[in-house]
């Protein structure tokens, strides 16, 4: 159950966020302490879900769109007809 209605949850003290993401992290030494190490998130994809539709009781289900990965050879990676720009790699046969 969820308590509050997410659209009235104030974004400056706790920003909601649903959908999926895909990052990645590096961990560089923080300047101010020589022992620690400051962890940055780098983020390349996200898919937002529209807030007001998170209600309790409700599910979401997320269908993934074809991928180069699928493809076994040059030929039939380059005439896809994905949407983005696909290329073949002969060292990974990928």
């Amino acid at each position: 159950q969820i308590p509050v209605p997410v659209l009235r949850i104030s974004a400056t003290q706790h920003p909601v966020k649903a959908g999926l993401s895909d990052a990645f992290m590096i961990l560089n030494p923080a300047p101010d302490v020589p022992e620690s190490r400051r962890r940055t998130i780098y983020e390349y994809h996200r898919v937002e879900l529209d807030t007001s539709k998170i209600s309790s009781r409700a599910a979401v289900e997320f269908t993934p769109l074809p991928t180069c990965l699928q493809h076994q050879s040059c030929e039939t990676c380059e005439s896809s007809e994905l949407t983005f720009n696909c290329s073949w790699c002969h060292v990974l046969q990928r």
